[in-house]
């Protein structure tokens, strides 16, 4: 499982004033994933992590990505060839991992 972002599964996170996150977040995580400081983008509709139909719903900046709707791991696009894009892509492409729903799929 290569997620990073397990307990942020199907939840529906709030802002400060108690409302569905919307939109962009951008974040800076400490001492996580052997690095002292990492940033992250994520983008939310309705309080859970979604895609906004050009980029994931999580990038990290060691190019660590997360594709998602409504909440669950998702991506269902298909390259030039044909192929299934991953919903999850890591160390700089090396790995990845395929969701539709929330279900890991393969390729």
């Amino acid at each position: 499982m290569l997620s990073r972002m397990k307990d942020f599964w199907n939840g529906i996170f709030s802002d400060e004033t108690g409302r569905p996150k919307q939109g962009y977040e951008y974040r800076i995580l400490h001492n996580l994933f052997d690095s002292a400081e990492t940033g992250i983008i994520l983008r939310w509709r309705e309080g859970k992590l979604q895609d906004d139909g050009e980029l994931p719903a999580v990038e990290f900046q060691d190019a660590h990505i997360e594709h998602y709707r409504s909440g669950l791991l998702h991506n269902d696009s298909y390259d030039e060839n044909g192929k299934l894009n991953p919903a999850i892509i890591s160390e700089y492409g090396a790995q990845v991992e395929y969701y539709i729903n929330g279900r890991q799929v393969t390729e």
